[in-house]
């Protein structure tokens, strides 16, 4: 069972190669083992993305479940990610499932595990499902059946979900809001949900890549800036005040200000945590990925708030969100979560926030971000990734952290960090990372700092580090 294997968040693999209707049978049956063993009485839910058979794969699911005499909810319809984590939490579940590769290419699908607590399965369950894979044989019943004998019912589970995000947002400002708005879901399931909270404002939003598209019109759904040319563009041609984009399950987000220029995930993350300080006067912690920069660490310490530092991965921000009053938990791949919400990355709640921050502020978001940076320094950041590319993680940490190199970017490297990779920070609070994908065949360079030259030397020192690592296999 060594093609089946939970990553970063979830089991993905490849439709057709990987990702087939006999693995995810399996991968439902060990689901449906584990649940059992537990003794949970609670149900699960399941819910799918627009990706490619994605119906047709939570429907093979909920028949394997339903076929061990696990109660069901099936969604009645695609919808993002947080909605079946937070049906999961709102309906007192065992937990859930979602079909989706989230931001992958179009070819991938994939499974994530919800838990009670409406977020990410923690690895200690995921590593307890993948212990069941192949000890037992697959049952299921049909849909047909399921329905008649009460197993599977089928729900909307986006209305409650949107009320809860209402909930979140200040009823008052989004009601007061004017802006011109250009979203692009990127033919995920994010179309149509902007418009309809922001139906009680005077926003006018535009909406682009929204028909059903399975393939994502050749794009990769996920929003950052190489894939947001043409909302880069629409904004600046419409003369809109925001661009927003999230990514195929709608959980992170991608923004765009009324220059047309793209806000890199560190930018949007620190006016994030600033705006939920200094506005909405929230209390508490800040917990960020390895792979997130300097900017909230400033934030962080301006404000006498706790910092913890994660590997990649939101279940591991949503870890320390159960334990501690987080603010605000995110990544660098676009995804954060909201103390008061759910421990899960919302690109819904994200995007609307920054309907509400600017109407708040009156101010454009250019702006704003400008007077930020005036206090916390600029900041320049590029990811790299190598296509194709395996890696023993273990071998590359101890290659690339047993002689590290004294300077980078024509900095003293002060520190070597192996919390997910291998991080290089300088003496100046600029970083590199090198570190290989935990849901694709990818090796990825990230770095910031605070000038675009420094920055693009640490990144080509970077590749080039890699390029020499010996524990690296291309195929």
């Amino acid at each position: 069972m060594e093609e089946i294997k939970f990553g970063t968040d979830g089991w993905r693999g490849i439709i057709a190669k990987d990702f087939t209707f006999s693995n995810v049978a399996k991968v439902a049956q060990a689901i449906a083992d584990y649940y059992r063993a537990q003794g949970e009485k609670g149900g699960l839910v399941v819910g799918y993305d627009n990706r490619f058979l994605s119906p047709e794969f939570a429907q093979e699911v909920v028949e394997v479940l339903a076929g061990n005499g696990i109660p069901v909810i099936l969604s009645s319809q695609s919808l993002p990610t947080q909605c079946i984590s937070f049906a999961v939490k709102h309906k007192n579940l065992a937990g859930g499932v979602m079909i989706t590769a989230s931001h992958n290419p179009p070819k991938f699908n994939g499974i994530k595990i919800k838990s009670p607590f409406g977020g990410s399965a923690p690895p200690e369950i995921t590593d307890k499902i993948e212990s069941f894979l192949g000890r037992d044989k697959i049952r299921r019943i049909s849909l047909v059946k399921g329905r008649e004998n009460g197993l599977i019912r089928e729900e909307n589970l986006i209305e409650a979900y949107l009320d809860k995000v209402k909930s979140f947002l200040d009823e008052d400002l989004i009601k007061r809001a004017r802006l011109k708005i250009i979203y692009d879901p990127m033919f995920g399931v994010g179309d149509g949900l902007i418009g309809k909270v922001l139906s009680v404002s005077q926003c006018k939003v535009s909406v682009i890549h929204s028909d059903y598209n399975p393939g994502f019109g050749g794009l990769n759904p996920e929003p950052i800036e190489e894939n947001l040319e043409e909302l880069k563009t629409v904004v600046r041609e419409e003369g809109a005040d925001l661009g927003i984009a999230t990514d195929g399950d709608a959980d992170r987000v991608g923004v765009v200000d009324e220059r047309g220029e793209y806000l890199t995930p560190h930018q949007v993350f620190s006016l994030l945590l600033l705006y939920l300080i200094e506005e909405r006067k929230m209390k508490g912690g800040v917990a960020k990925t390895v792979s997130l920069g300097y900017q909230p660490e400033r934030i962080a310490k301006e404000f006498g708030l706790s910092l913890d530092e994660t590997p990649v991965g939101f279940k591991y921000i949503c870890e320390k969100m159960l334990k501690k009053d987080i603010i605000l938990g995110g990544e660098e791949s676009g995804g954060y979560g909201y103390h008061g919400h759910l421990p899960e990355r919302d690109g819904l709640l994200s995007s609307l926030l920054f309907v509400e921050m600017i109407t708040r502020k009156k101010k454009p978001l250019s702006k704003i971000l400008e007077e930020m940076e005036d206090r916390f320094g600029r900041s320049f950041f590029k990811r790299v990734d190598f296509e194709q590319i395996q890696v023993n993680k273990e071998e590359m940490v101890k290659e690339l952290s047993s002689s590290p190199p004294v300077c980078l970017g024509g900095s003293k490297v002060l520190e070597v960090k192996t919390i997910d990779g291998v991080k290089f920070v300088m003496e100046d609070e600029s970083w590199l990372l090198l570190r290989p994908s935990g849901t694709e065949p990818k090796m990825r360079v990230y770095a910031e700092a605070s000038d675009e030259r420094k920055l693009h030397r640490i990144i080509e020192e970077g590749i080039t580090m890699v390029r020499k690592m010996k524990c690296m296999r291309t195929y």
